[in-house]
Parts: structure tokens; sequence; C-alpha cells
């Protein structure tokens, strides 16, 4: 039993690390590893004294607050919220905040030398299934609607995932040199891989999240790969956006068009459009939050208050009444007022501040910056995403965020304390 225990503890991160990106574009359901192990650290923490102990130390511990108090913040607000609108009611319990919450339970764990391999080998492995997934939705599957959706089963969630991919495995190959020049050339072709497969996607949002990649043009150039990749990069976005402007094949296939004529058909009144909908939608939820500043109108009421105001005359009416505005600020304004938008906001900055601490304290040492990085392009990814999406509605995106922020933020000060990789920084040890 004690073999096991401890073969369990010391590789249980290891495949939180690998799975949160290396299963996702694997098979359906995506995140059902991560979800298993961060369970599985919740019955741990529940059963074991040691463990608690272990966990409770480090949420009080330097910086960690950043990270811990966001995540069980949400959950608290979001429970608050749902009690007070529904009383005690299984709707009330939300679920994906909750996971989210349980996400810090896994901070507790091990973390040892194979940690970061394990990471990036899931990021590697994704660039080639993002891949698959395109060539199946085309060749294979020979799908007749021309947006490919993979594993997610939804074109946007699709494209987003698959930038953020892009963007994690471009930082990887430009700031981590101590695998060598194979493993960055890798590391390039699956973010060429997965920029292909958001493009396969056709969801315009996800252009967004390539501005994730501005850090990898400021920071101090790694050597001079790098400095030829930024480069190149620019080079080529220079040359494709040329490209788009003379091709109208190249702008009907990206949507362009498509958007160009959306916002044509808004200013004649007309929002039966992709881009009309969301402003209807961005509308009404206004309108909910400031009708009900300070709790809002309730989690799961959008939809039958949104198509009440439809009817009144208030907003205009769009393709269809969706059940949340498309927009996460809104999404959190409306159903819980001012109380529920601040906990977003809080979920947003605590991870970004702990991630920038740690670039800040090791912005000049190439191999200790890296992961502190991919971590501000996570949190910037997301809330970049959730200008055009309910993201925290969702499962896939709770679970996602909150395992990326809790692995890199413990992968980030692996980094820090290499001189103890498979323990917590003790209370002697100096604060990060």
């Amino acid at each position: 039993m004690k073999k096991i225990r401890y073969v369990v503890e010391m590789h249980a991160f290891n495949l939180l690390a690998f799975s949160v990106f290396g299963m996702l574009f694997a098979m359906r359901p995506m995140t059902w590893l991560p979800t298993l192990v961060v369970l599985f650290c919740g019955v741990w923490a529940l059963m074991s004294a040691v463990y608690r102990e272990k966990l409770r130390t480090l949420i009080h511990e330097g910086d960690w607050r950043y990270i811990a108090w966001p995540l069980v913040g949400w959950f608290v607000v979001c429970l608050f919220i749902g009690i007070w609108h529904l009383g005690i009611a299984r709707k009330a319990f939300p679920e994906n905040a909750f996971r989210m919450a349980l996400a810090v339970t896994t901070l507790a764990l091990s973390v040892n030398l194979m940690a970061k391999k394990s990471f990036l080998v899931g990021l590697s492995v994704a660039g080639v299934c993002v891949a698959l997934n395109v060539v199946y939705g085309y060749k294979v599957h020979d799908d007749y609607f021309p947006r490919i959706s993979g594993t997610t089963n939804h074109p946007i969630h699709f494209g987003n995932f698959a930038t953020l991919l892009a963007v994690l495995l471009s930082s990887a190959a430009l700031l981590i040199r101590s695998y060598g020049q194979f493993f960055r050339v890798v590391c390039i072709t699956g973010a060429v891989f997965a920029c292909g497969a958001a493009a396969a996607s056709q969801s315009r949002s996800s252009a967004g999240v390539l501005l994730c990649m501005l850090p990898l043009i400021f920071v101090v150039k790694t050597d001079k790969l790098h400095q030829w990749a930024v480069r190149a990069a620019a080079s080529i976005t220079v040359v494709l956006v040329l490209v788009i402007a003379a091709s109208p094949a190249a702008q009907e296939k990206l949507r362009l068009k498509e958007a160009a004529a959306d916002i044509q058909q808004v200013e004649a009144n007309n929002y039966r459009t992709s881009i009309g909908a969301r402003f209807a939608m961005w509308h009404a939820g206004w309108l909910m939050f400031v009708e009900n500043p300070l709790l809002g109108i309730g989690p799961g009421k959008y939809q039958a208050d949104f198509g009440r105001r439809i009817e009144l005359g208030e907003v205009p009416m769009g393709d269809v009444v969706h059940g949340q505005p498309h927009n996460d600020l809104l999404h959190s304004a409306s159903s819980g007022g001012l109380l529920k938008l601040m906990a977003y906001l809080f979920l947003m900055a605590g991870p970004f501040v702990f991630f920038y601490k740690k670039y800040k304290a090791n912005r000049h040492d190439l191999d200790k910056r890296a992961f502190p990085i991919m971590g501000m392009q996570v949190v910037a990814a997301f809330f970049i995403t959730g200008l055009t999406n309910s993201n925290f509605d969702l499962q896939i995106y709770s679970t996602m965020y909150a395992v990326l922020v809790c692995v890199l933020a413990r992968l980030s000060v692996f980094e820090i304390n290499a001189a103890e990789p498979s323990t917590l920084s003790s209370s002697a040890a100096p604060n990060c």
C-alpha cells in the first residue's frame, strides 16, 4: 500500500500536466482525465490530514493566495448567488465553479523532474492530434459543415483551444532551450499545425488569442532562433495580411465577408446575424445588470428575461433567443450583479498577478521565465475569448482554466525552487 501511495503521489502531477492538453484533442470527453485527477486530489484532501495540512500551509504561504483564493472565491460567490435566487435546489449548485475550486487541491501534489517534460510532451501530442482532427473532418468524416469542430463538438471552442495550443507551443519553442533543437522543431511544427486547425475552425474570435504571442516579441531573446523566429513571424504576418486583402476567396473562407455583411445588416436594423445577435445579447445583458446591479437576475434566467425584453421591444431579435450573453463580463454582471462581476475580475487578475510576479523576479533568467510567461498567456487568452463567449458557463473552459492555472503555477515555482523538486517550499525557504 505504501508503495502504491508513493507511486501515485510521485506521478499524479505528471499525469495531470500531460493530460490537460495531451488528451484534449485525442478523445471525448476531452477533460475526463484531468477531472479524474482533480477528483482524486479532492478525496485525498478529505481523507488525509497530512495532505490537508500540506495544502493549508501552501495556500497561506507567499503568493499562492493569488491562485487559490480566486478559484475558491468564484465558487463561493456562485453558490451564494444560486442559493439567493433559487433557494436550496439542485440548479443552485454551481458544478463548473465547484470543479474550479476543487482544482486548488492539486497544488499540494508533489512535483518532480518529469513534470515539465510531461506538460511539454502533452502539448506536442496535442499538436499532432489537432492536425488529425482536421484531417478526419475534411477527408474521413467528409462533414457537410465546413467548419471543423473536432473533439470539442463546436468550431468556436475548437478554434479557441487550437490557437491557445499554438501560443503555448510557440512559447515553448522559443523560450525553452534545455531539450535541444529537435524538441524546438517539434514545437514549432505543432504550432503550425495548431494555427492551421484554428483556421479550419473558421472561428473569428480565436484570432484574438494570437495577441498573447506579443510577449515573445518584447522579452529578452533566448538565442538566434528566437530572434529569427520573431522576424519570420512578422514577415509571414505581413504576407498573409496582403494575401487576404487581395483574395476574395480567402476573405470568404475566413468569414471576413460575412462579418462585413453582418455589420451592414446591423446598420439596417437587422440583428438576425452572428454579430448582430451578439449585439442584441450584450444589450440585453447590460439592461439586466442595470436593473439588478447588486446580485443580478440569478443563474439560468437569462434566456427567459431575454425573450421577455424582445417581446417588449427593449432589445432587437437576434438569430435565436440564447441562454447567455456570449460575454463573460456581462454574463457575470447579469446573473450575479456587482458581486459576481468582481469575483470574475478577481478570477482573472489574481492568477495573472501571480504569474507576473514570478516573471518579474526571473525575467533575466532565460531558464526560469518560460512557465510564468505561459501562465500570463493562458489567463489573457481566456479573458480575450470571454469577450465574445460565456466561457465559464461551460464545463470545458472551467476545467481547462483551473487546471492550466494550477499546473503552470506549480511549474513556475518548481523552476525557482529546483533545489527541492519533489516538495513545496518550506517556511524557511525564501518566498517566491
